[in-house]
């Protein structure tokens, strides 16, 4: 858990900026709305933990 962004809004950023850094997510939000969104986003990966 990030303080004051959520990694949904930094991976926004991130891929505002650059393209080519990969992107790897790993989270306990294991929605399908969730992993949707992160890939939309431009994620390469996208991992749930229990």
């Amino acid at each position: 858990m990030m303080p004051k962004k959520d990694g949904f809004t930094l991976a926004k950023e991130i891929r505002m900026v650059n393209t080519d850094v990969p992107i790897i997510f790993l989270t306990a939000k294991s929605m399908k709305e969730d992993i949707f969104q992160g890939f939309k986003i431009g994620a390469d990966d996208y991992l749930t933990k229990p």
